[in-house]
């Protein structure tokens, strides 16, 4: 008896355990299907959406977001800048691309809100240029959020979700993380946040650049390379004429030139010389653009050279 008494205890707890986890399900999909139909009520619906935004189902709190997103008014950004400290990766990813599209409308496609961590994964083949009007001024505590994400966030794609952010945002007070960031150990980390550094255009972070310029990725070389050259970076000029001397790969060539070329230091002007007769049509550029930006009298007949043999092409 004891046996059997023991049993049917053990059943009745299974049982109990099944209709709660049930109930907790139904729960959960209906303040999702809750948290959807807000999004058509426009802002005075914010106020309901902040309890689903900390509720114990993740499904509920991406919704949620989701539907701040939809809403997109300036009332969405504090509880959207809030949900960047979600533990779930794809609430924070939602939560910085809501951000963003607060400032640059459009940024977030209708589909990609459904799917969103192969949306982002997809977006990290292509580089993105998408960058704010200087004369947009964005919340310090936005910028904040989105720095702690670079440097802790949940997943790689988020951390490189919010690297991108950054830059799009014009994010200077982000520059600490971004350098951090800079030596991780993701390619999306890095190429996002070098990306990011070249948008901000802050010429003190130039110089901490210059250890990926010989960097084994190509994509990620190039990128550092060009933005030793955005930033001006003249303490990156012997690595970027090593580099281009030792460049096996066209691409690296033309961005190590081209790099030179936005510097503009003296020091490598026998460089341009030599590069506007080289096969690539890349190079030959980019060493035209160094000999302008040199503003060396003495070089002009060589640009009009260039300028006559490319015109017989």
């Amino acid at each position: 008896m004891p046996f059997c008494r023991r049993l049917v205890a053990a059943g009745l707890l299974a049982c109990v355990c099944s209709i709660a986890q049930e109930s907790g399900n139904v729960d959960a999909k209906t303040k999702v299907r809750t948290a959807k139909s807000l999004s058509k009520s426009g802002s005075e619906s914010i106020p309901q959406l902040l309890p689903l935004l900390k509720d114990p189902a993740v499904d509920v709190r991406r919704e949620a977001v989701r539907s701040l997103i939809t809403i997109g008014t300036q009332y969405s950004l504090e509880p959207l800048i809030a949900a960047t400290r979600d533990n779930d990766a794809d609430v924070q990813i939602r939560a910085t691309e809501g951000i963003v599209n607060f400032y640059l409308p459009g940024y977030v496609e209708s589909g990609s809100l459904q799917r969103v961590t192969s949306a982002v994964r997809s977006r990290f083949d292509r580089e993105n240029r998408d960058v704010i009007d200087p004369y947009v001024t964005v919340r310090p505590d936005a910028i904040r959020a989105l720095a702690s994400l670079v440097r802790g966030g949940a997943s790689i794609e988020g951390r490189a979700s919010a690297a991108r952010a950054l830059g799009i945002l014009r994010g200077q007070a982000g520059l600490p993380e971004l350098i951090t960031a800079l030596r991780s150990k993701e390619d999306a980390v890095i190429f996002e946040s070098l990306i990011a550094l070249q948008k901000i255009r802050d010429e003190s972070a130039g110089a901490r650049v210059i250890f990926l310029l010989r960097d084994l990725e190509e994509r990620i070389q190039v990128a550092a390379i060009e933005t030793a050259g955005l930033l001006r970076t003249h303490d990156a000029v012997l690595d970027l004429r090593t580099v281009y001397g030792e460049a096996k790969s066209d691409r690296v060539k033309r961005a190590a030139l081209g790099a030179l070329a936005m510097i503009a230091d003296p020091s490598v002007k026998v460089l341009f010389q030599n590069g506007i007769t080289d096969k690539s049509e890349g190079v030959r550029a980019s060493a035209a653009e160094g000999f302008a930006r040199l503003k060396d009298k003495s070089t002009r007949p060589a640009l009009e050279t260039l300028f006559t043999n490319e015109k017989k092409m």
